[in-house]
């Protein structure tokens, strides 16, 4: 059987970023969770093909032109939130090219609302961590056999959407293969301007955070993971981690396949210190530029000290807010103190400090707490800000509150630009005061001399400054 893993061209324009998966797109980073599920089909022989129609700048008249020449027997949708219209319309595509071809769709969004996806009996989602339950749906296919048993699957019959028993989360994960990057058709398209070489890519060496923010939305895989844990079990899946010997072997493949900077795509990297710098002491002479996020309060001198020896170029931090208050309400289990000391620390060793702050995620939130934020940024010297609208994503705590509340301004959830849309309001801080203050701190941030100087000659040019501030602005 023929696979092919698609990306179709967006209805609206706007491109979905699909690997941290709440925000459109600012840059191209491979989804490895998608390669990751690619490289159990191929293990097992099945033909896996990815197509990223965005990146080929495809039009719906040259993806319909695709489906009319191309024979794959299935295909997938990874599938978030801002995705969800652009994908539903491919699989009418599908249907109205290819006929009743089994279409599966995996991710956060058909996680969370799989009865929207399976809208007829020849599609089905993969609910949570996909790689083993892509498997045996896929053979279940080859075979024509019945897939009521595949755990973690949802499909239709008779007219009824049925929703399998979920799948334990996948232990030994180090039993993976490496994603399979080989299928990536445009490998120089991708890039992360914090590293700033090609060829990019990323890694995953852990799935999921034990912490219980009630914002969180970490990256989209563990984002679908989570749901699915807490839509059967009610509870938050624990943390699962790769060996060092097998994260070392993976940069090792890298470096010998040309790679030059990788992004750890995990929601958290620095579990523990033993296992972190053995990490570090494991791939620092490969020459590999990397970065990642890490939690303040897991950062200790040693740590960071290993990790500027390994060539760690950025750590992101979420920080959230200055405000005690509002973290605590947030439930983000931190001193406000502690993530001042981590900015310090990781500037100290030479290493990018990105701080993460979202405005509105607490009603405690007024104009002069973001002012405070605003403010510390710059106290601090922050090498990178990313400064972000709290929206309220179903699956979590803060989408209930927001429910009861009635703060969304639509009604309920809406996929928007995190980055310059309001989705809520507070009686004392409308819509428009957040948006006016994320675009103003952005402004501010991104456009001081000192920014630009030091971020033209890591991006190589004035045009590529200018694309980046055309996505933001």
């Amino acid at each position: 059987m023929k696979i092919t893993f698609l990306v179709p061209p967006p209805i609206d324009g706007k491109i979905p970023e699909r690997v941290a998966g709440c925000a459109y797109l600012l840059y191209y980073v491979p989804n490895i969770f998608l390669l990751s599920a690619a490289a159990v089909l191929e293990k097992k022989g099945y033909e896996v093909k990815y197509l990223e129609t965005t990146i080929k700048k495809w039009n719906r008249g040259r993806f319909l032109s695709f489906l009319r020449e191309d024979l794959s027997d299935v295909y997938c949708f990874y599938s978030v939130n801002l995705s969800q219209e652009t994908d539903i319309q491919a699989l009418k595509d599908i249907r109205e090219v290819r006929g009743n071809v089994p279409v599966v769709f995996f991710g956060p969004a058909p996680s969370d609302r799989p009865a929207e996806f399976v809208v007829d009996k020849n599609a089905y989602v993969v609910r949570g961590e996909p790689e083993y339950t892509m498997l045996e749906l896929i053979e279940a296919l080859e075979t024509k056999t019945s897939v009521n048993g595949i755990k973690s699957v949802s499909f239709k019959t008779n007219g009824e959407v049925i929703h399998n028993v979920n799948r334990e989360p996948i232990e030994d994960l180090d039993a993976l293969p490496f994603p399979a990057r080989h299928i990536l058709e445009e490998r120089e398209a991708y890039y992360n301007p914090k590293l700033g070489k090609r060829p990019f890519t990323a890694i995953f060496t852990s799935r999921g955070c034990s912490y219980r923010c009630i914002f969180c939305v970490p990256s989209s895989l563990n984002f679908a993971r989570e749901l699915e844990y807490k839509h059967h079990s009610d509870k938050k899946p624990r943390v699962r981690k790769r060996s060092p010997e097998n994260i070392i072997e993976e940069f090792k493949l890298l470096k010998s396949q040309g790679y030059k900077a990788v992004n750890v795509q995990d929601d958290q990297f620095v579990w523990g210190e033993e296992r972190t710098v053995k990490i570090c002491e494991g791939i620092k002479d490969l020459g590999i530029v990397w970065g990642c996020s890490a939690r303040s309060d897991h950062l200790t001198e040693p740590i960071v000290k290993a990790m500027a020896e390994a060539n760690c170029k950025f750590i992101d931090l979420g920080v959230e807010s200055f405000s005690q208050e509002i973290l605590d309400y947030v439930k983000k289990d931190i001193d406000v103190k502690k993530n001042e000391e981590a900015i310090k620390l990781v500037k100290k060793y030479g290493i990018s400090a990105k701080v993460n702050i979202m405005f509105g995620a607490s009603p405690l939130e007024t104009m002069d707490t973001i002012k405070k934020d605003m403010e510390e940024v710059r106290r601090l010297k922050v090498d990178q800000v990313m400064y972000n609208i709290a929206n309220p994503f179903p699956g979590t705590e803060f989408y209930r509150i927001a429910k009861a509340n009635k703060l969304f301004v639509y009604g309920d959830y809406k996929p928007v630009n995190v980055a310059k849309e309001s989705n809520i309001a507070y009686p004392h801080l409308g819509k428009l005061d957040l948006e006016k203050a994320v675009r103003r701190a952005n402004f501010e941030f991104f456009l001081t001399p000192r920014f630009i100087l030091k971020n033209v000659r890591r991006l190589g040019s004035i045009d590529s400054l200018k694309a980046m501030f055309r996505k933001l602005f």
